[in-house]
Parts: structure tokens; C-alpha cells; sequence
């Protein structure tokens, strides 16, 4: 018996992904029977996601959950999120729920469709790594659709140049000094984009247009970036409040404070573009 167990210890140590793996594919087990009791199928969209979201409350926060040693692969955590896969895997699980298929398998497929560029995994730079850029091309692939804001909203144009100017900061870029031009031209790309978005003063008169399972996207004055954070929508009450994987509370959880003044609150967040689920 010690044998065994000796044995199962080394399996485990020597082939980690197995065990994430598995402990990944209980958590998929268990929200795929909560999904089932909660009768999410016959929810609208965003009453799907923000369920998910809701279903990982109390998740731990874990930074960099997307960055690996190696050739870019398919990197599944259901254990540990930031606030990319929090979003990534509300979206991704709402729409399983409603494919014609719900098994792992066809999970991963969905979230490698939501996570690269035109759902094609081809290297590192196929990663949509910036929010203005996923935002962007989730819109083209169907999955979610822009709000709109009213005469209240502003333009907001990318001016991104993070990645490219602090390689250093990313292991894939660091290793491979080739990949940073390609995200060079890529930046050169995304700040062609132009987005409505709300200044973070005037969220609280257009809250009543947020709708629980809204996606969030929050503008930053940081220079060099688009977005500094994501979350979801979820209304309480008649007030809108953030699900969203906070690194300071080390968790998943919703912003003890209504949206508005959660913005309010951090100086870098200028403002919000919501995303509707589609």
C-alpha cells in the first residue's frame, strides 16, 4: 500500500497538467449539475453569465494564469482565475450550456474560440492579449454585441504600446525576441479602434442601461494600455455592482460598493464599455 501511494505521489508531481486536469474536470462536473438544478439552459445570455459568475464566487485570485513556459497552448484553470478567464470562462460556460454538446472537449473548443484571434490558435500572438483587442474581435465572432451609451458616452482610441516597449515583463517575449515586432504591428492595429465608453462620473445616471451578465470592461489613464480591468455586471437592489477576480481581495467576489463609486474609488479606472452577451 505505501508503494501505491508512493507511486501516486510521483505521478502526480511528474505529470502536473494530469492532476490540474482532473481537478479542472471536477469543478467543469460540478458546475455542469449546478447548471442542471438552476435550469441555466432556459436563461437568456446574460443570465447565464452572470450565474457563472456567480458560481465561482470565492474562487482564488491567481495572476499570470494564461502564461506558460513553451510553445503557446491551450491553458485551462478552473481552480485559480484572473479577471481575463473569469470573464473568458462566464462566457464560455454560458454558451456550452446551450451547444449542442457539453463535454470537456467541447468546452476547451469554445473558450480557444473566445480566447484567440478569429478562434485560431497559431503561437503566442494569436492570443488576443489586449481587452480592446478580445473585445473587438469577440464582437466580429458573434459571441457579445457593444451597448449602447447614449449622448452621454465618449470616444475612447486605443493608444496601446505596453508589450512591445516592456518585453521584459513578458516570459514569451523575453524568450523570443523575434515575436516582439509582431506585437508591435498588431498594436498598430488595435489602436485603430474606436470605442464608446462612459467617463466613470456619468455610470450612476446610465446604470439603469447595465443589465446583470453584462460584460465590463474598464478604461485606464496608465499609459501604454487600453483596459486595466474586466468584471461582470450584476444587479442588486435597482444598483449595479462588479463580479470580478480582485487581486486585492485574493478572490472572486462583487464590489462591496455599487459600480460608480467602485470606479470612483481607484484613480487609474477613467471609465467603463459594456459588452452585452450573445
Amino acid at each position: 500500500m505505501k508503494r501505491l501511494v508512493v507511486l501516486s505521489l510521483v505521478f502526480v508531481l511528474c505529470f502536473p497538467s494530469f492532476a490540474q486536469n482532473a481537478a479542472d474536470s471536477a469543478v467543469f462536473r460540478k458546475f455542469l449539475n449546478t447548471a442542471v438544478h438552476q435550469k441555466l439552459s432556459k436563461k437568456n445570455a446574460g443570465e447565464r453569465v452572470a450565474a457563472v459568475g456567480l458560481f465561482f464566487l470565492e474562487t482564488p485570485y491567481v495572476a499570470y494564469t494564461l502564461e506558460a513556459p513553451g510553445a503557446e497552448r491551450l491553458q485551462v484553470n478552473l481552480q485559480g482565475l484572473d479577471c481575463t478567464t473569469l470573464v473568458e470562462n462566464a462566457l464560455v460556460l454560458s454558451r456550452l450550456l446551450v451547444s449542442e454538446n457539453q463535454d470537456f472537449e467541447t468546452y476547451k473548443a469554445l473558450l480557444k474560440a473566445i480566447r484567440y484571434r478569429s478562434g485560431k490558435l497559431d503561437g503566442y500572438p494569436s492570443r488576443l492579449h489586449y481587452a480592446s483587442d478580445w473585445l473587438s474581435d469577440n464582437a466580429r465572432k458573434g459571441f457579445l454585441s457593444f451597448v449602447p451609451l447614449g449622448c452621454d458616452a465618449s470616444i475612447l482610441h486605443s493608444q496601446v504600446n505596453y508589450m512591445s516597449t516592456h518585453p521584459a515583463a513578458y516570459a514569451a517575449l523575453k524568450a523570443d525576441s523575434l515575436l516582439i515586432p509582431i506585437i508591435a504591428a498588431q498594436e498598430a492595429e488595435i489602436n485603430r479602434l474606436t470605442f464608446s465608453y462612459l467617463p466613470k462620473n456619468k455610470v450612476t445616471e446610465k446604470a439603469p442601461c447595465i443589465h446583470s451578465g453584462d460584460i465590463i470592461a474598464i478604461s485606464t489613464g496608465y499609459s501604454g494600455l487600453d483596459f486595466s480591468h474586466l468584471g461582470i455586471a450584476i444587479r442588486q437592489k435597482g444598483k449595479v455592482y462588479l463580479l470580478h477576480a480582485s487581486s486585492t481581495g485574493n478572490k472572486v467576489l462583487i464590489s462591496e460598493k455599487p459600480l460608480s463609486e467602485y470606479l470612483a474609488g481607484i484613480k487609474k479606472h477613467t471609465g467603463i464599455v459594456v459588452v452585452r452577451p450573445l
